[in-house]
């Protein structure tokens, strides 16, 4: 025996029983780079049915990946090893067999910090094909693509990780992906009724893939606001009645975006946004109306 006093630190440190307390005790600060990896928010709504198009947003900080016919359900209580039983997932099932991708991607701001950095980047996967992979696209690297493993195709859920560095040039865009493929993009067969559903998805920083990051709702939907926020009217919306007869709303955003947003409005009410607030006004002169309004500042 070593004979050596560890302190009550060093004797806490040895009784933690898993990593996550032993990250706890030393103050590991905030490791998963992707926003909503358990895809618990959900602002424009619980998806049941086949999505508009690809590159289109489902979920926040998600954009639906295809390029062919499938629908999206957003799912729960999933029987996952460490996943508590409000884990959320996505499944997407090919409805129609052809030639074909289909998955889903989150798209990483400020790509151009990242070059030269090494990451390792985990998911929780489920799929009856052994075509089902995660993988990162990085425009303006050499390599631009980073494929990781792919899922056994046997119906259960799977941990998949893999680590990559950004060798050489400057990143444009940083892409992470969870996908249905057969390693060339774009380029596979896909049967009717193939699926693959993902959960807990992280991107973070070296070469060891470590627990999943569980953030609370409250935190994780502030982190998505700064991208795209939504207003549901329940009741009147009282505004001043300007001088040539127009009511006029003033606001600023639950949270800041990261800039000036796309807004949309219904109720007859024409709705410009910034970076930290928003103005618009209504072409009559009731002072009793119900504005909804989405302020999207997407990447």
């Amino acid at each position: 025996e070593l004979d050596k006093p560890s302190g009550i630190a060093g004797e806490a440190m040895l009784r933690a029983e898993t990593p996550q307390e032993q990250q706890a005790l030393i103050g590991v600060g905030r490791r998963n780079i992707l926003i909503n990896g358990n895809l618990q928010v959900s602002q424009r709504g619980t998806y049941t049915s086949a999505t508009t198009s690809s590159n289109a947003y489902f979920l926040d900080r998600w954009l639906v990946d295809r390029n062919g016919t499938a629908t999206v359900q957003h799912t729960t209580g999933h029987d996952i090893p460490g996943t508590p039983a409000i884990c959320k997932a996505v499944k997407f099932v090919q409805t129609v067999t052809g030639n074909n991708y289909l998955g889903m991607r989150q798209k990483i701001e400020n790509a151009s910090i990242y070059a030269g950095r090494t990451f390792t980047y985990s998911a929780w996967i489920r799929s009856n094909t052994s075509n089902a992979r995660i993988a990162c696209y990085i425009p303006g690297t050499t390599p631009n693509t980073y494929v990781g493993p792919s899922h056994s195709g046997n119906g259960q859920w799977e941990y998949l990780s893999f680590t990559f560095t950004l060798n050489s040039g400057t990143p444009t865009d940083f892409r992470v992906d969870v996908y249905i493929d057969n390693g060339a993009y774009g380029n596979a067969t896909i049967t009717a009724g193939e699926y693959v559903e993902a959960t807990m998805l992280q991107l973070e920083l070296g070469k060891v893939a470590t627990p999943f990051e569980h953030r609370s709702y409250g935190e994780e939907l502030a982190l998505c606001q700064r991208y795209y926020e939504k207003f549901d009217a329940s009741g009147n919306f009282y505004a001043g009645v300007s001088v040539n007869n127009n009511p006029r709303i003033n606001g600023t955003w639950m949270v800041a975006k990261r800039a000036a947003p796309t807004m949309t409005a219904t109720g007859g009410w024409s709705v410009a946004g910034v970076i930290y607030g928003y103005e618009g006004y209504h072409s009559t002169a009731s002072d009793a109306l119900v504005p909804s309004w989405t302020a999207d500042a997407e990447l």
